[in-house]
């Protein structure tokens, strides 16, 4: 990359019909020509609690090849920790890109959990797996398979970038083991010079870690559902309870 770029976004949405809304951000700094250093903030409210995280990014890039590099989060809330460090990668295509993080995870839940596993053991492996489509130059379409706490995860993500320079639309949704769901949607403001979408995620800033794990980790912990109607628990907690972008 050659030069200083970050982004702001603003999100409103709902995991396990529990609403959250949240503000992230990320500044992107070339260190030569190929290669580059990220810094990743986060701050979400859900689930009665305030949820604070940091990532950071370390990587070497070639736009018209791909990408590889070290990504790390780290989140924090009054009822779990949450940790990873691994690595990334990127693939580019003309209109497809294919993009992987794997790595360590460590994850303290401080209260009762719904997820088997979650209460008896702390270490997992987390893997995000994604493709890209850009049908568009300012339009992006993403299919994503997610892996936490030994649990699967799929979801869909659309970014619209409008015609106000730098200025993003987006929309998540996804499903996954013991009832989870989870719809969202923001506005994303990119700095860093007028370009299309496409050359933003290829040339500028990687997703934000802290946001690619959001709503997953937040979903480990029982006591995150909605009130159910008496008489008629939740399905996600009526399994024995064992624990986690």
């Amino acid at each position: 990359m050659s030069a200083i770029s970050g982004k702001l976004d603003a999100n409103y949405g709902a995991v396990n019909r529990a609403s959250t809304r949240g503000v992230a951000g990320s500044l992107s700094v070339p260190l030569g020509h190929r290669f580059g250093a990220q810094f990743d903030g986060l701050y979400q409210h859900g689930f009665s609690t305030n949820m604070y995280g940091l990532g950071t990014h370390f990587f070497a890039r070639d736009p018209s090849k791909g990408l590889i590099g070290l990504a790390s989060s780290w989140t924090t809330s009054q009822k779990f920790m949450d940790v990873i460090v691994g690595m990334e990668g990127e693939y580019y295509f003309d209109k497809v890109t294919l993009v992987t993080v794997v790595g360590w995870n460590n994850y303290d839940s401080h209260v009762a959990t719904a997820f088997p596993g979650l209460a008896t053991h702390q270490n997992f492996v987390a893997a995000r797996v994604y493709g890209a489509v850009y049908p568009m130059d300012d339009l992006m379409v993403r299919l994503e398979y997610k892996s936490r706490f030994n649990h699967n995860f799929y979801l869909a993500h659309v970014e619209w970038q409008t015609p106000m320079s730098g200025v993003a639309v987006f929309a998540d949704a996804g499903v996954g083991d013991n009832n989870f769901a989870m719809v969202m949607g923001g506005v994303r403001v990119y700095f860093g010079g007028s370009k299309p979408l496409k050359d933003r995620h290829r040339k500028d800033d990687l997703s934000n870690m802290g946001s690619n794990f959001n709503g997953t980790n937040s979903a480990g912990s029982s006591d995150t559902a909605s009130p159910a109607p008496a008489g008629r628990p939740h399905a996600w907690t009526t399994e024995p309870m064992r624990r986690a972008c």
